[in-house]
């Protein structure tokens, strides 16, 4: 049995509070039942390797909290979002924010659902598709993305969803030099490499934000 100082709710606010974030009961109480749906379902549908509470805490939860700070606008789009990773960490630290989750695989998105309404969020849709196929009437203010493809592949699949103000943060583990490399100049050009320290995890991540972005976007904004 865990002890008091190690429990996914202690992990979970001191690791917050690393992070500068203020965390509402309400949203400590909904991260911590969505823990608790990802250990009843995750080997039913593949969600996570991770079968221990705190760590799903501190390699998810907080991990996907630490690029809170480099999120811009209102409207999101998660592309990818498997089980609920780095949308719902977010969706739930600032609720005011609308969320669009794309997800390909029927089980996952069907999770998604589920977790949504069993934590009644509000202001996220689930799309089971792919984000080539999406094409939304109006364009998101930031994209999120954790563990879908190498850079290359992320700008080809979203390129028709980048716009002059728009963000991108792909989140990655060690600093991806080669996949940097691999992009067209302009693109590069809109790339800043940013290190991320999650609470309790020694481990390399960084996140690439592209910025200042342009390139055949479809559909309005506003």
């Amino acid at each position: 049995m865990q002890g008091a100082s190690n429990s996914p709710e202690t992990r979970l606010r001191e690791g917050a509070g690393r992070l500068g974030l203020d965390l509402s009961a309400v949203a400590v109480a909904q991260c911590l039942d969505f823990v608790e749906l990802l250990l009843k379902w995750g080997r039913v549908h593949n969600l996570t390797a991770t079968r221990d509470a705190g760590e799903i805490v501190t390699r998810h939860l907080l991990d996907s909290l630490t690029i809170l700070p480099l999120v811009r606008g209102q409207h999101m789009l998660d592309i990818g979002s498997g089980a609920g990773f780095p949308a719902l960490p977010l969706a739930i630290a600032r609720p005011d924010n609308r969320w669009v989750l794309i997800e390909a695989r029927q089980k996952r998105a069907s999770f998604l659902e589920h977790v949504i309404r069993q934590l009644q969020l509000t202001g996220i849709t689930v799309i089971n598709g792919r984000v080539e196929d999406y094409r939304p009437q109006r364009l998101s203010d930031t994209l999120v993305v954790r563990a879908f493809a190498p850079l290359p592949e992320l700008v080809a699949s979203t390129r028709h969803l980048w716009h002059a103000r728009a963000t991108v943060i792909a989140m990655k583990g060690k600093e991806p030099v080669e996949e940097l490399k691999a992009l067209p100049k302009e693109v590069q050009d809109c790339a800043t490499v940013v290190p991320l320290a999650v609470p309790g995890l020694r481990a390399s991540r960084h996140a690439v934000v592209f910025s200042n972005l342009s390139g055949g976007a479809a559909g309005q904004r506003g």
